[in-house]
């Protein structure tokens, strides 16, 4: 049996005709490290795994659930990191719900929201400002 599509894959497999898809360093030039903690609970999720840490080079733009019965399942952690950078916030904390359907593996039939949800922590640290020494002030 072929595993459900997550959030991410759904992501992944979508072109944007306004909007390109990018690294995160190019998306967010300021920021110097990020520390993305997430603890999933629901179906799917085992004692003491639930909980993922993600940084700069593992982060996508969406948390994937682990319910095994879950369509497109998942959480929008890109925006929240974008307003954060936004608003030159540092951290954040929250709940979000899954996103997602149990369904029929491609989706075709649901049975009903997935209801898996998500507690996440975001620490951000900024790079430095840049001073130019070139600057002749007189």
């Amino acid at each position: 049996m072929e595993p459900r599509k997550k959030a991410q894959d759904v992501f992944n497999e979508t072109n944007f005709i306004f909007n390109q898809k990018t690294t995160f360093e190019k998306a967010f030039p300021e920021i110097d490290k990020i520390s993305v903690e997430v603890n999933e609970s629901g179906k799917g999720v085992y004692r003491g795994y639930g909980l993922s840490d993600y940084g700069k080079h593992n982060i996508g733009e969406f948390i994937n659930c682990n319910n095994p019965k879950c369509y497109n399942g998942g959480f929008n952690i890109g925006d929240i990191i974008r307003g954060l950078y936004f608003n030159k916030k540092t951290e954040a904390a929250g709940n979000a719900y899954c996103q997602g359907k149990e369904g029929t593996p491609k989706g075709r039939r649901t049975y009903g929201d997935c209801e898996n949800d998500f507690n996440y922590s975001i620490k951000i640290e900024y790079k430095s400002p840049e001073i130019n020494d070139d600057l002749d002030i007189k």
